[in-house]
């Protein structure tokens, strides 16, 4: 199938979801850049997340959320999963704490439409924002672990305590774990704090631009 009919494929499916579940229609970017076979391999792994039934967390979704952004960032974001927005929408970071993300992600010079790509450790909105069960986390990881491998981001940037928790296997607090030297899969790993959290607590603005920064000279002298 050329891309041309895959598009329109992808299409058409997302009209009958949006039908099915609402009755009208929502606007659905492309999942991923248009372009390489990254992007393709990348668009095939969020439609069999978009169908996954492997844990509990399905039953009570409205969308699967794969996550979106370039097919090679520089930067791959990672939170803990979807809320409410999300789960509505099937975008991640959407809400409140999206905004606030997307203006850390200008102040160093990125971007989720040209330099990042932004996920959730699980893909499917735990009910009531709960954290995530270790059966959901342990059930979702494989999908993360394939997108990384499609991406190839230059550094991750995880977001809160729980995803940094999964991604380094510690149980340290996320004040500890923003102060480490980490790694995923070989690629570094900048911890920092979750937005929704600095939303609450502005008081944690400043150790959140530390941890930018250092994430921004990262990039800049590998």
């Amino acid at each position: 199938m050329n891309s041309s009919k895959r598009s329109e494929l992808y299409r058409l499916l997302c009209l009958a979801e949006d039908y099915l579940l609402d009755g009208f229609r929502h606007e659905h970017p492309a999942p991923v850049a248009a372009g390489a076979d990254a992007g393709r391999s990348l668009q095939t792994l969020a439609e069999e997340i978009r169908i996954c039934r492997k844990c509990g967390l399905h039953e009570n979704r409205t969308r699967a959320v794969p996550g979106e952004g370039v097919s090679r960032p520089r930067v791959l974001v990672v939170g803990e999963g979807p809320g409410g927005e999300e789960d509505r929408s099937g975008r991640p970071f959407v809400g409140p704490a999206g905004k606030y993300l997307d203006k850390w992600l200008e102040a160093v010079g990125l971007d989720r439409s040209s330099s990042c790509f932004i996920t959730n450790v699980v893909k499917c909105r735990p009910p009531g924002n709960r954290d995530p069960l270790p059966e959901e986390s342990a059930a979702c990881l494989p999908y993360l672990q394939r997108q990384i491998e499609l991406l190839e981001p230059v550094a991750i940037l995880s977001v809160g305590r729980i995803a940094t928790q999964i991604l380094t296997g510690l149980s340290a607090g996320i004040g500890e774990l923003r102060a480490g030297q980490h790694t995923y899969q070989g690629i570094a790993l900048i911890a920092t704090y979750h937005p929704s959290a600095v939303l609450r607590n502005p008081e944690l603005r400043k150790p959140v631009w530390e941890d930018l920064k250092r994430l921004r000279s990262l990039l800049d002298h590998g």
